[in-house]
């Protein structure tokens, strides 16, 4: 039993030692993985690509791999496309609607009516169309005033009550052209105090001034980003000391297309013309009561389109007169009467409104609105229908026969057309073939 024990003891003595070894070996070799056990090695595979995180703040080369980023900023691997970068540009240019209206004065019976029925009386149906517009303008054709007397001879004096501009303002008119030979029908004065009562309601004016700087000025009046300018001359002949000069209010005159006063006006339309968007130059000239233009007229207004006008209006006919488009520009002949005296209902009593829009680059349409002046007030006409249903018609075609020789056509609407469509022109052959032929039928007694 002895021995059993010695032995048994003496083999606790062998493992323990030797497990004592092989703990010392282990803490005293490498941290190794016999190669025997290592996974084998994983070769890369076009099916999966070797992604390496590039260095921070280097950008990896083209044969690098690119590191994985979210999926929401990825787009899809697709064929690229190539696109310009965005060019930086100006807000786009808004556009403008300016109404343009003929010769006003609210004088006479005018007066008295709008005195009786109220202010807004003779502008009641035009009303709405003149005051949507950005700018309404009408060429007043009277001194706004109770002072001075008559300088022309009776009935030929003009001079509007100054409580009448209360309808002008409720009407929307923004602007007033004084070039014209009605502004200082009753004196200097009177001409004095035109200018007051308009700035009292708020209401700009040109083409006549406290000195010629001021007379033949720029008013610039901006909307929608548009900046607009308006300017005008008279050349119809005035007596005494009409025209404005230094130091001496009056209006705006000019001569002849070689005179001194016109080319002096040429040249200030040359530098308005780089102190606005659209220059729109009124001129008062030509013969009263006939739809032919002068060749002063024709002369004058290119020679203003030709200084920087982008439009010009004219006036003093009292009817209207033919549009025509000069190096892309329009030239209106005369926009006739809008609130004034007539003669004859088929010849000056005809009239519209003139609804332009323009943009920075200039004209950009015009939509006709014809009217007719009855009744010491001017009526809004629709075709067909109303108190005068026949007189929408007569004046649309009126301005057809005046524009056709500058290739300009209204359509139904009353928007003008440039360049008149070729069925139209075959229309008008057959008309004036046929009325040919019925003259001649009439001339041989059938």
């Amino acid at each position: 039993m002895k021995h059993k024990w010695i032995i048994a003891v003496f083999a606790i003595a062998f493992a323990a030692a030797v497990a004592l070894g092989v703990g010392l070996r282990f803490a005293m070799a490498p941290h190794e993985i016999p190669a025997e056990e290592q996974p084998p090695a994983t070769l890369p595979t076009a099916d999966a690509p070797t992604v390496t995180e590039p260095p921070i703040n280097t950008i990896p080369s083209e044969t690098s791999a690119e590191p994985p980023v979210p999926a929401e900023t990825i787009p899809p691997q697709t064929e690229p496309v190539e696109t310009e970068p965005p060019l930086p540009s100006e807000p786009e240019s808004g556009t403008v609607r300016i109404c343009i209206g003929g010769d006003t004065s609210i004088d006479g019976e005018f007066a008295d009516f709008a005195a009786a029925k109220g202010v807004d009386y003779p502008w009641a149906e035009i009303s709405e169309i003149t005051n949507s517009a950005d700018i309404s303008i009408v060429n007043l054709e009277t001194c706004v005033s109770e002072q001075g007397v008559s300088e022309k001879r009776e009935g030929y004096g003009f001079r509007t009550p100054p409580e009448m501009l209360e309808g002008f303002a409720n009407a929307g008119i923004t602007a007033v052209n004084l070039a014209n030979n009605h502004t200082r029908d009753f004196g200097y004065d009177a001409l004095l105090d035109t200018f007051s009562n308009l700035e009292s309601r708020g209401i700009s004016y040109f083409g006549a001034g406290r000195d010629l700087d001021d007379a033949s000025g720029l008013r610039i009046i901006e909307a929608n980003g548009v900046r607009v300018g308006l300017t005008g001359a008279n050349r119809v002949s005035l007596k005494g000391d009409c025209a404005a000069a230094e130091g001496h209010a009056g209006v705006n005159q000019i001569g002849d297309a070689d005179s001194e006063s016109a080319l002096a006006y040429i040249e200030k339309i040359k530098e308005y013309d780089a102190m606005c968007d659209v220059l729109i130059v009124f001129l008062h000239a030509g013969t009263e009561e006939v739809f032919d233009v002068t060749s002063y007229q024709k002369e004058m207004t290119r020679a203003f389109i030709d200084a920087g006008a982008d439009i010009v209006v004219g006036g003093h006919s009292h009817t209207l007169q033919p549009i025509e488009f000069y190096n892309g520009k329009p030239i209106i002949y005369s926009i006739g009467n809008l609130i004034f005296w007539h003669i004859d209902d088929d010849l000056d009593g005809l009239t519209a409104l003139f609804d332009i829009t323009v943009d920075k680059n200039g004209f950009v349409s015009l939509k006709l609105h014809p009217l007719f002046i009855k009744n010491y007030k001017v009526y809004y006409l629709k075709d067909g229908e109303g108190s005068y249903p026949t007189r929408y018609a007569q004046i649309l075609k009126l301005m057809n026969d005046l524009c056709e020789p500058y290739d300009i056509w209204f359509d139904g609407e009353g928007t003008l057309l440039q360049g008149i469509p070729e069925e139209i022109l075959e229309q008008r052959r057959i008309e004036r073939e046929a009325e040919a032929e019925a003259q001649s039928r009439a001339e041989d007694g059938e």
